[in-house]
Formats: C-alpha cells, sequence, structure tokens
C-alpha cells in the first residue's frame, strides 16, 4: 500500500489586516496624545498581515504532529481526555483541540506538533493552553533559525485547578526573530509510578502572524456574476498537489465511536464501545495513530482486521475514517450524485452499497439495458 502519514492536510486559512490610515491636513501642533500614539502605531504595524489559524475542527490545519520519545502523538480530540483529574473538559473554541496523553507515557517524554511553512517573516503567535493535572510536564514554543531550534517559550507544572478552569490564552512577540519553522515540543511529567498519569496538556486556536501580503486577485478565485471560476490551475480539496483539474484527497478527519487498539505487528483491531459495522465498510480507508490502512474485515462492531500490521501499535486510540468524498445535491434537496469512502458511486441513491450503484434507468447507446424507475 502507497502509505501516507496521517498529519492533517494543509488547509491554512488567512485574513487580511488593514491598519488605519491617518489623513491629516492639521499642522503637528494639533496632535493630542492620543492621536500621536495612534500615528505611532500605524509607523510599525504592517498594512498587510496574514493569520494562519488552526482550530483544529476538521484536521490539524497543516501541523504536522510528531512523536520524539513520546508513546503517543498529539491528539486530536473533543469533550474530556480519558483520564480522570487532568485535561479540560471542552475545547476553547469550537468542539476540537489537540492534547498529548500522559497515561503510560512518562518520564518526559516528548512530542513535536510543527508549522513547517508559511509565508513571509513571523510578526507574532497566539494560542490557547490548558495544563491540569498533578503529574504535568512541560509545553515549549521554539523557532528553526536555519541552523537549529531555539527555544522561544515555556512553562511548566500544573497551571489550570481543575477540567472546567477556563483555558490560557498567551500571545509571543516575533517580530525581528530570525524563525523559518515553528513548533511546540509537549513534554510529559518527569515521574516514574504507573499512578502518576495526571499530565494531558491541551493547545487550541493557534493564529501566527506573517508580515506576506494577501495574493493578488489574479491567482485566486475570480467571479462573473453568481458564477465562480479560475482558469490558471488544478484545484484541490484535500490536497496540495491536484494532478487534474479537480482532485479530492480525504483527509481522515472523521473520528470513530469508541477507542481502539491494534498490538504493534498487528492485523486485529479490536474497540472499546465503537460500532464497526454501523460506521465503516469493508475497503473503507482507516488511520490509526500516524498510520492508514484499508479496512480487510469486520468480524462486529468490536473487532475488524486491517490490510497490513500496524509497525508500532496503538492502545487506546482514536480512529479516523472519510466522509463522503462527494455528494451533488438537485435544488429540491434529492442527491443526485455520491462517491462515497469506499470510493462507490452512487446515482440517485445517497447509499451506493457496489462500485456503482444506479437507481433508475441505465442506457448504452442506443440499447436501454435497465428501465428501472
Amino acid at each position: 500500500m502507497n502509505r501516507q502519514s496521517f498529519h492533517g492536510h494543509k488547509q491554512y486559512l488567512y485574513r487580511q489586516k488593514r491598519s488605519s490610515k491617518m489623513n491629516n491636513p492639521y499642522s503637528p501642533r494639533a496632535f493630542g496624545p492620543i492621536q500621536i500614539l495612534l500615528l505611532a502605531l500605524s509607523a510599525v504595524v504592517p498594512v498587510h498581515a496574514r493569520d494562519y489559524i488552526a482550530g483544529f475542527e476538521a484536521g490539524l490545519d497543516g501541523w504536522t504532529a510528531s512523536k520524539g520519545t513520546s508513546l503517543f502523538n498529539w491528539t486530536r480530540h473533543s469533550g474530556s481526555t480519558h483520564s480522570g483529574h487532568t485535561g479540560p473538559a471542552s475545547a476553547q473554541e469550537g468542539n476540537y483541540y489537540l492534547y498529548l496523553e500522559a497515561s503510560r507515557n512518562t518520564p518526559a517524554k516528548t512530542a513535536y506538533l510543527e508549522l513547517p511553512g508559511f509565508a513571509g517573516k513571523p510578526l507574532n503567535i497566539s494560542f490557547h493552553y490548558h495544563m491540569y493535572g498533578a503529574h504535568m510536564g512541560a509545553l515549549v514554543l521554539e523557532g528553526f533559525d536555519g541552523s537549529g531550534w531555539v527555544e522561544i517559550w515555556r512553562i511548566s507544572g500544573q497551571q489550570h485547578i481543575d477540567h472546567y478552569t477556563p483555558w490560557t490564552e498567551k500571545q509571543i512577540d516575533l517580530a525581528g526573530k530570525t524563525i523559518r519553522k515553528i513548533r511546540f515540543q509537549g513534554i510529559t511529567g518527569n515521574y516514574q509510578l504507573p499512578s502518576q498519569y495526571r499530565g494531558d496538556m491541551a493547545v487550541d486556536h493557534i493564529i501566527l502572524t506573517t508580515d506576506a501580503p494577501e495574493e493578488p486577485d489574479s491567482a485566486r478565485w475570480n467571479q462573473s456574476g453568481y458564477d465562480i471560476y479560475r482558469l490558471d490551475s488544478n484545484v484541490g480539496i484535500g490536497t496540495e498537489n491536484p494532478g487534474a483539474d479537480l482532485t479530492i484527497l480525504g483527509n481522515l478527519s472523521k473520528p470513530l465511536t469508541g477507542r481502539v487498539t491494534v498490538p504493534a505487528n498487528s492485523t486485529d483491531v479490536t474497540g472499546v464501545g465503537t460500532k464497526f459495522t454501523q460506521e465503516l465498510a469493508i475497503g473503507d480507508s482507516l488511520a490509526i495513530g500516524e498510520e492508514v490502512f484499508i479496512v480487510r474485515k469486520i468480524e462486529g462492531n468490536t473487532e475488524l482486521f486491517i490490510d497490513e500490521p500496524h509497525t508500532e501499535g496503538a492502545l487506546n486510540a482514536t480512529a479516523y475514517s472519510d466522509s463522503d468524498l462527494l455528494r451533488v445535491r438537485t435544488g429540491a434537496g434529492e442527491d443526485a450524485l455520491v462517491i462515497n469512502r469506499s470510493g462507490n458511486v452512487g446515482v440517485g441513491t445517497a447509499d451506493p452499497a457496489v462500485k456503482l450503484d444506479v437507481a433508475g434507468g441505465i442506457k448504452v447507446g442506443n440499447e436501454t439495458t435497465c428501465d428501472a424507475r
């Protein structure tokens, strides 16, 4: 299988900031202290700034998760974490956030969350973090200056008193620093005992602002009346490298119900609270940890088999599948064309059960081979 790492797909969102310009027909003596301050600020704030926003609602939004010495990766999650007396009760914004599991993941294990590329020079970064748990480790922000990673900011130990304590927002000025890449390093607590597991740290709603200008209109979409189009390139959904006029790549962002476990070098996946028969079909793509597989056999709601052995194994993990790849509906809301996550094509049916599932007549040349209504 042509394996791919499950790091999500780049879905960089940016918005344009414009500083207000002051047209002053009066002499400098007419300025009061407030006007002078605003004028000074307008001289240092760039006219254009691009924001790279990650809310993790549909994936990693361009960030990549990788394990250093950690047994687990930064994990996209909603609601409370799976350990008591640690972690947030919910996301800071929306439904999803990222957290680093501390259970069975000590002492001092590291995992990274990196934004590998961005346009322009970084100006500042803001983010929210939650660090509730008696055995909390450290959260570190680092920048790559071209020769090595340099620490920018660090916080250690428990920072929140319970699950429901509001998230803490942190804003850091990056102007003037040489930063080509930026990453968070999560370090679990330096504890030895299995009972010292209360250290699930979390991050959410990250915004990196750079001095890059907005792309010109000629490089983006155009509009004519109610029509939206572009003439200069292929269009990719879920992929940076579209090889056709329209290329769609499933982003494996739909979490399955329950938690799954698969031993290292095994194809046998078991679940707790899972609904395999309802949420999956043979042939579906399935992401477990950092690896992607094809579902080959479903034994029931709590056991299935994948096409290749999991190289590292996963314990009590969230598995992810695709949503439908394409859905075209009529003005009345009826499904006219569907390509589901298994690649089955449905014409006139919302749930194609085979590679081509047609609800209605089929005509080949001048011959009607089926005239079902």
